[in-house]
């Protein structure tokens, strides 16, 4: 027996001892711990958590979050204006307008570019839907009954002529759409639309009522 003032014999096993009993203390505490079986590990300045997280309710982040893997959305997404670039888009779209015209010229028998714009495909686009409509109206300045033609062009391709009649001194107007897609695009290649018209069969005299106009849209893809 050990002496009062005196340390007792620890015998030469006691390190084992210890060894074992701080295990067994550290398998108690995980056990009492509310996150010892949620997978969730706590470090200064934050916490791991291996398995599943399931929240009902509402969860509010205020900060940079990362997730490195999948992740499924099974509800609505609602996101703030702007936040998404189109570079992180899968298919981006960008788009452009243009519009242009004449007025106050003669109209002879030989479909003619009359007005056109350009439009330049940006970089990374591949593809261009074009619409474009072209417009066209005139006055026969003839002694007979004729027609007055009207087509869209894209890239010098006319998207086909429609036409009006006119009785003589009576004036006329109509429209022609053409919607080509265009492939094999790259940046910095423009894209020329434009208005073609021409009469039936003798010209008409420059006038004020003689017009031409196209207005063009492009819708570019990836």
């Amino acid at each position: 027996m050990p002496q009062p003032g005196m340390f007792g014999t620890r015998g030469d096993d006691w390190i084992g001892r210890e060894i074992t009993d701080l295990k067994r203390r550290v398998r108690e505490l995980a056990a009492a711990s509310p996150f010892g079986l949620s997978g969730v590990s706590l470090q200064k300045g934050g916490m791991t958590l291996d398995g599943t997280l399931g929240i009902t309710g509402t969860s509010t982040v205020n900060g940079e979050q990362t997730v490195n893997g999948p992740l499924t959305v099974t509800g609505s997404v609602a996101l703030p204006a702007g936040s998404v670039s189109n570079d992180a888009l899968a298919s981006p779209v960008e788009t452009a307008t243009a519009s242009a015209g004449i007025t106050n010229y003669a109209i002879d028998t030989t479909a003619t570019v009359r007005a056109s714009v350009t439009l330049t495909v940006p970089a990374g686009f591949t593809r261009a839907i074009i619409i474009s409509n072209a417009v066209a109206m005139g006055t026969n300045s003839g002694t007979t009954p004729d027609y007055l033609y009207c087509s869209a062009t894209v890239q010098s391709v006319n998207g086909g002529e429609l036409y009006t009649s006119a009785p003589a001194g009576i004036g006329a107007s109509l429209a022609s759409p053409f919607q080509p897609t265009l492939t094999g695009l790259t940046g910095g290649d423009t894209i020329t639309v434009g208005v073609a018209t021409r009469a039936g069969t003798a010209t008409w005299a420059a006038a004020p009522a003689n017009q031409a106009s196209i207005a063009a849209t492009a819708i570019y893809l990836k």
